[in-house]
């Protein structure tokens, strides 16, 4: 009686949520959204837990601050090239309602998968749950910022919530954390014995700063309080450190770059090179050829607004979506190392939406100095459009070079008429998702659901 219950729940879950996501690609250019997995949740709250454990799924996890649609899909592309079946929220929200929109889709109608294996790219803020309904087999967590202090809190927080959710993974499945983190170090200490532990960081090679920036996030010794010290940074507070009063300290990775893959992406950026090290990592871990790997990092296309680009006025342009200080800190960085950040023309546009965090106080701890020196024009746009030439002009840019467009489409305009070779278009999240939608509307890219 029980076992049917529980089939009859499931079947008349995923036959609503097709039904729903049918709908939506015929009335809808945007496709199918996570709407038919919110939906099933709420008549079937048990479903991904059910299909999980009905398929025997194989899931890999990937969450953290930065890095995480990236990382997911250069891993994805590794699979591709080594031709293994598996379910991608490629294209679904990377909340709960994604993650079961994506199995509705991949589902039959008795509840059966495509394939054994899933690569889902989990918001940080929903991971507890994500491990409780999946049980992955592998859990690769990138780093940890600060990031929308208005719905995550301080890094203290979600690090006390990644904490419980590691311990919650089972005791035979791999966890997969960035050594050069000193929190994601500390998380890895708190582990139990039992618990299967994989890290990988960057070599020294690849540190191109000699001092922490202002907005780093973790300084501080996780055991005692005192200052780290630190003697590689790579970003922000991402580096080799160690601290004098006790014996904390990073740990010698089981995987670097040099000793497992060489870059074969032309994703620019330190930052890239931990992407590509985590999906390298977990490929080994799941005995994929070096052949493959390699394949597949160079047959990578990366996400909308992940140094995508496109053609604007026959200038090719890149698009990096900024949500945070430290991803528009190593952005600065990237533009600056390429000796693009003083003369090519520059778009920056800020929203306050939910998505984005309503709080945007966060734009005073980014680098915007890096720009005082700027001789050619950088136009704003967005919600608040105002507070970043607040921003820009306390950070001495010459209010003349400050072309100020709230409205996005006149921001576009101007931005496309400016001289120079090459540009760069640096939006927050639904800043992106409204430009996407004004450059599909132009022709110049294809529609976002489908990618």
């Amino acid at each position: 009686m029980i076992y049917y219950h529980v089939t009859y729940n499931m079947s008349r879950s995923i036959i609503i949520g097709k039904i729903i996501g049918l709908i939506l690609r015929l009335f809808s250019s945007r496709g199918a959204s996570a709407l038919p997995g919110l939906i099933a949740l709420k008549l079937n709250p048990n479903l991904i837990r059910q299909l999980a454990d009905k398929n025997r799924l194989q899931s890999i996890i990937i969450t953290g601050t930065n890095g995480k649609t990236t990382t997911s899909r250069l891993l994805g592309a590794i699979l591709k090239a080594n031709s293994t079946s598996y379910i991608h929220n490629r294209s679904g929200s990377n909340l709960m309602r994604g993650v079961a929109s994506t199995l509705i889709k991949q589902t039959n109608l008795s509840g059966r998968l495509n394939s054994s294996l899933a690569l889902w790219e989990i918001d940080e803020a929903v991971l507890l749950e994500a491990v409780k309904q999946l049980k992955p087999a592998f859990l690769l967590i990138t780093n940890l910022f600060r990031d929308q202090l208005d719905r995550y809190g301080e890094i203290d927080t979600v690090l006390a919530s990644w904490q419980q959710a590691a311990k919650l993974v089972p005791a035979k499945s791999k966890l997969v954390l960035n050594i050069d983190d000193p929190s994601l170090n500390y998380l890895a200490q708190s582990l139990n014995q039992s618990q299967s532990l994989v890290t990988y960081g960057l070599n020294q090679t690849y540190s191109n700063q000699t001092a922490l920036s202002h907005a780093a996030d973790a300084v501080f010794c996780p055991q005692c309080g005192s200052d780290l010290n630190f003697s590689a940074i790579f970003t922000s507070h991402l580096g080799h450190y160690f601290c004098p009063h006790c014996r904390f300290k990073r740990l010698k990775p089981d995987f670097n770059l040099l000793n497992l893959i060489k870059d074969h992406t032309k994703l620019p950026g330190v930052h890239s090179k931990y992407n590509i090290l985590a999906a390298a990592t977990l490929a080994q871990l799941l005995n994929i050829s070096r052949s493959s790997i390699t394949t597949g990092l160079s047959q990578f296309s990366p996400a909308f607004g992940r140094a995508e680009k496109f053609v604007l006025n026959s200038k090719p342009i890149t698009i990096f979506l900024v949500k945070n200080p430290a991803g528009f800190n190593v952005t600065l960085q990237t533009l600056q190392s390429k000796h693009h950040l003083l003369t090519k023309p520059l778009l920056i546009i800020l929203n306050d939406l939910i998505a984005d965090g309503t709080d945007v106080s966060w734009i005073w701890d980014v680098d915007f100095e890096r720009l005082n020196k700027r001789q050619t024009p950088v136009v704003i746009s967005g919600l608040r459009a105002y507070d970043l030439a607040l921003r820009l002009k306390y950070a001495g840019v010459k209010p003349n070079l400050t072309h100020i467009y709230p409205n996005l489409e006149p921001a576009l305009n101007h931005f496309s008429g400016l001289s120079g070779s090459q540009g760069y278009i640096l939006p927050t999240y639904t800043a992106m998702l409204a430009l996407r939608k004004i450059l599909t509307k132009r022709k110049l890219l294809g529609s976002s659901w489908k990618d």
